[in-house]
């Protein structure tokens, strides 16, 4: 793909630093308070740049989240305006929204790299801590790509050369790289820390993981990051759209059994929720993950006793749910509907919400069914890691994290194919492990017996195929 200007808006301003070479309608007109050169060398320009590089990340996100929750198990997607294809894990290279989830993961990595290399070193105000902000994106852009794509390229593409793919393996290298750098220039960041323990655990690097994981809640054992959207000026959240503003066509549920996470966004005059991507939640499962590949239930059990302390904390939200009609669907709407995990799991109350009445209570960071008689019950290291994929789930609902823990991964896109001469016929498969089953999402609803059945047990398929290297890092 060739990124040469693209424009990144800022809270009052707009500095071009890119845009695509094939579609230049206003070649030739110049506004002179657009310009990069005036840009660079202005105090305060770093500033003004991180937050251009805020709604790059909004922006981004508007197109991951969409694709990776209607591709795992999260959501089922009856009927929608959003990616069909992915539903049913039909991913393939000529999907127009794999190109733009590419495209965006690119933007991101490359006007953060600007912001590095031409913007930060000639702001007379720039800070070290600015820096490694800046770093964070540039290794964001490599995580997502490690997480989510069987490769891409790390660097632009040059006009007269080819940029080489990187495998998973290499862009999550590049992401630790990045965030290294960002620690060093700002070693009391938990964020940074964490996007390491992240980084690692995907690469199942199991030590460095669980140091990062310890120093990160050292600094704050309730850390979170953000990402913000606006409603009236844009970007505004297409995920809340999917989850809350419904309408009479859209019929988009999650499994029954993370009902009451539902709807975790919703918007609220031109209030929107926001979208969080770190939270310390990550660094207790990472924890509590590891301790289960040494197979010491009992520490794994501490780590999840703090991990319910820290959810229990966490804000919740309440209103008017009445938008979806969710009775009229046919739907568990309902608190007396019982609900069982596949047709051999038991059935399990209160995890629908009764919907009758339209006003709806929904944990606003993080949510889970897990209490803490089921921790103190842990004996078996495989049942315990099932808990712990539960609660992944349970507690990174929209988020676009399910969809690397079940190891599915998107082919890099069409546009890329005929740009980029490195780019094989291996590169343009989607891959998706053998025992996904494309209905992962199914459950039937049995609305006079007033019980909800899901087909798979998704956690338990985990758990079953925890050596293959898609899935369960650790083990």
């Amino acid at each position: 793909m060739k990124l040469y200007i693209k424009s990144i808006l800022f809270s009052a301003s707009i500095f071009f630093i890119g845009a695509c070479e094939e579609f230049e309608p206003n070649k030739g007109i110049e506004n002179p308070n657009l310009l990069l050169s005036n840009v660079i060398g202005s105090p305060g320009s770093t500033g003004s740049w991180i937050t251009g590089q805020e709604r790059q990340m909004a922006i981004l996100y508007n197109r991951l989240l969409t694709l990776t929750e209607l591709g795992s198990d999260n959501y089922e997607n009856t009927q929608t305006f959003f990616n069909q294809q992915f539903d049913g894990l039909n991913i393939l290279f000529q999907d127009a929204d794999v190109n733009s989830l590419q495209f965006r993961i690119a933007d991101l990595r490359t006007s953060a790299n600007v912001g590095l290399q031409s913007v930060q070193p000639a702001d007379p105000d720039g800070t070290d801590a600015q820096r490694g902000e800046l770093l964070f994106y540039t290794g964001w852009a490599k995580l997502l790509a490690g997480e989510l794509f069987v490769a891409l390229p790390d660097t632009e593409l040059p006009e007269s050369d080819a940029a080489t793919p990187k495998t998973p393996a290499e862009n999550l290298a590049g992401a630790v790289v990045d965030f290294l750098a960002a620690e060093a220039l700002d070693p009391t960041n938990a964020g940074h820390k964490l996007a390491l323990a992240r980084a690692y655990y995907a690469l199942g690097d199991q030590t460095n993981a669980v140091t990062k994981a310890n120093e990160s809640l050292t600094i704050d054992a309730s850390f979170t990051r953000q990402i913000e959207f606006d409603g009236p000026n844009g970007p505004d959240s297409d995920f809340a759209d999917a989850l809350f503003d419904r309408g009479n066509f859209d019929d988009l549920q999650p499994l029954p059994r993370l009902d009451f996470l539902d709807p975790k966004y919703f918007v609220e005059g031109e209030t929107e929720s926001p979208v969080f991507i770190q939270k310390s939640e990550e660094a207790y499962l990472i924890l509590a993950e590891a301790e289960l590949a040494n197979g010491d239930v009992v520490a794994a059990r501490g780590h999840l006793t703090d991990l319910l302390t820290l959810v229990g904390t966490r804000a919740m939200n309440t209103f008017d749910d009445a938008v979806e009609g969710r009775i009229s669907k046919a739907r568990p709407a309902a608190d007396t509907v019982m609900v069982r995990a596949s047709a051999s799991d038991p059935f399990i109350a209160g995890l629908v919400i009764n919907r009758d009445q339209g006003d709806v209570t929904v944990a606003r960071i993080s949510g889970t069914s897990i209490v803490q008689a089921d921790v103190d019950a842990l004996v078996d290291e495989l049942v315990a890691l099932e808990m712990v994929y539960l609660m992944r789930q349970e507690i990174f609902i929209a988020e676009g994290r399910r969809f690397a823990d079940l190891g599915i991964r998107i082919p890099i896109s069409e546009n890329e194919m005929l740009l980029n001469s490195s780019v094989t016929a291996a590169h343009i498969l989607s891959s998706i492990p053998t025992f996904v089953p494309v209905d992962m999402d199914a459950f039937t609803v049995d609305i006079v017996a007033g019980t909800a059945t899901i087909t798979h047990n998704m956690n338990a398929v985990i758990v079953t195929n925890r050596a293959n290297a898609a899935v369960a890092p650790f083990h």
